[in-house]
């Protein structure tokens, strides 16, 4: 038995063979109308004989039409076109005479897609991380800046708490108008290479054993003098002295801690 397909353009019927269908998943040019197809899609099996004694031998073209009806009937149910059979060809050419079908080319669309989400996505790596890009990159802050004009946004200040420290604090319990009144002295030092926002402070007071009894969190707008604007940062190298005054009430507390923290 041998495999045969026909192309659903011309009808033309070719000999072929499983080793050639699967390349490309079948897809197949004809030789005859450069039609692409899909071998499998017609593909039948008919007897060598047929093959040998009419598609192979040159011969008249009665001989040719009895062989193209032959083939037809063995690839379709329903009523066959009037096939042309194929070119005669030598036993030592080749079955066939169409090419494999060639991969689809990718649509440029894809691409156009492909750059603009990049794009995009290194707008949103930007827009998230340009306080730290002004930081360490402060070459490009103009750049920045012009970039926020577009988007309207800021770059904040930078926030690196790690880089602040508490180089001396005092608490004293009462004064001279109250008892219940204490008064809560700081001194913050930015030890960055860089300006930074004025922290948050949280104060804790502590009893004899250490244990709290009333914690808050005191805002810049709260410890700093009225004089300073909030939004100015702590310079390079800079320190800020903290005053804060505390109605303490009957708490009796007897320590305190400091912690110096970003919202």
């Amino acid at each position: 038995m041998a495999l045969v397909t026909r192309c659903p353009n011309c009808a033309t019927v070719f000999l072929v063979t499983p080793e050639h269908l699967q390349i490309h998943d079948g897809n197949v040019r004809c030789g005859n109308c450069s039609q692409i197809f899909n071998g499998f899609s017609a593909l039948a099996t008919v007897q060598d004989a047929i093959i040998g004694n009419n598609l192979y031998l040159s011969g008249d073209d009665k001989s040719q039409k009895e062989t193209s009806e032959m083939l037809a009937e063995k690839t379709s149910n329903k009523e066959a076109p009037n096939l042309t059979a194929s070119r005669a060809i030598d036993a030592a050419d080749k079955a066939y005479t169409f090419d494999g079908a060639l991969p689809p080319k990718s649509s440029s669309i894809w691409g156009f897609i492909s750059i603009f989400l990049l794009v995009v996505l290194m707008g949103q790596v930007v827009y998230l991380n340009r306080a730290e890009i002004a930081i360490f990159a402060p070459g490009v802050k103009p750049y920045l800046e012009k970039y926020c004009e577009i988007i309207n946004c800021t770059i904040p200040l930078a926030q690196q708490v790690r880089l602040l420290s508490i180089e001396s604090s005092d608490m004293q319990m009462g004064t001279a108008q109250s008892s219940n009144i204490t008064t809560l002295t700081a001194t913050v030092r930015n030890k960055a290479s860089f300006p930074q926002a004025f922290p948050s402070i949280e104060l804790t007071l502590t009893d004899t054993q250490d244990q709290a009894l009333a914690s808050r969190i005191f805002t810049p707008g709260e410890y700093l003098k009225e004089n300073i604007n909030p939004s100015v940062a702590i310079e390079p190298g800079k320190e800020i002295s903290v005053t804060l005054y505390i109605d303490s009430g009957d708490l009796n507390a007897a320590g305190y801690r400091l912690f110096l923290l970003y919202p």
